[in-house]
């Protein structure tokens, strides 16, 4: 992960770089977790939590509009995340 940081790059921006893609790892275990048949209590806290992960990524992308965009799973391609 870190083998690929640009000297040259910002650091501000290197490090969003990193949170954003660590989020959208979660983001994506939180998807997993929520399709595999869990309880309504459980998939609430899942929703939620899946919601402030999204809000995050959002403010990343608000704060550094050029970092790269993966839509998040469940999101439509091209989508930008809710």
């Amino acid at each position: 992960m870190f083998d690929s940081y640009d000297s040259a790059e910002d650091p501000e921006l290197a490090q969003a770089r990193v949170f954003l893609a660590e989020l959208e790892k979660h983001a994506v275990t939180l998807v997993r977790r929520l399709h595999s048949g869990a309880t309504l209590e459980v998939r609430r806290s899942l929703d939620a939590e899946l919601a402030a992960v999204h809000r995050y990524a959002d403010r990343i992308h608000r704060r550094f509009p050029g970092i790269a965009v993966h839509p998040f799973p469940g999101t439509p391609s091209g989508s930008p995340p809710p």
